[in-house]
């Protein structure tokens, strides 16, 4: 399970480092791009702060270029710490956390993660 995780992880990364790149390389700014790409990379940190129960960002806070690659960066640094942390049966492990609007949940830690590296194919 971890190295299959961490496959979706690295996909993530070269996913999203594309993708801040090609907006880096368009004429104008293009602004649901920049809305998009907040919200991507600030839904990681989201789901990465619901696991180890620390407050979430706001999931819709647009953010300026030059920030999303110092996010992505936070980011990446912050989940391959984390994962370089994790055992096998720590992915069978439950969780409990808190939605944006307060509503409880409990779900296994696998399935968090899975969401955290799928989530961008979403939008």
């Amino acid at each position: 399970m971890k190295e299959h995780l961490e496959q979706m992880l690295r996909y993530e990364k070269w996913a999203n480092k594309k993708i801040l790149d090609a907006i880096k390389e368009l004429p104008e700014t293009d602004e649901r791009c920049l809305d998009l790409m907040s919200h991507i990379l600030l839904v990681q940190m989201v789901w990465y702060n619901r696991i180890v129960q620390q407050p979430q960002p706001p999931i819709w806070d647009k953010r300026p270029l030059a920030e999303l690659y110092k996010i992505y960066e936070e980011n990446n640094k912050t989940l391959d710490t984390f994962f370089a942390g994790l055992t096998e049966e720590d992915f069978n492990s439950k969780v409990d956390y808190k939605d944006s609007k307060g509503n409880p949940y409990n779900n296994v830690l696998k399935d968090l993660l899975t969401h955290l590296g799928n989530h961008s194919t979403h939008h």
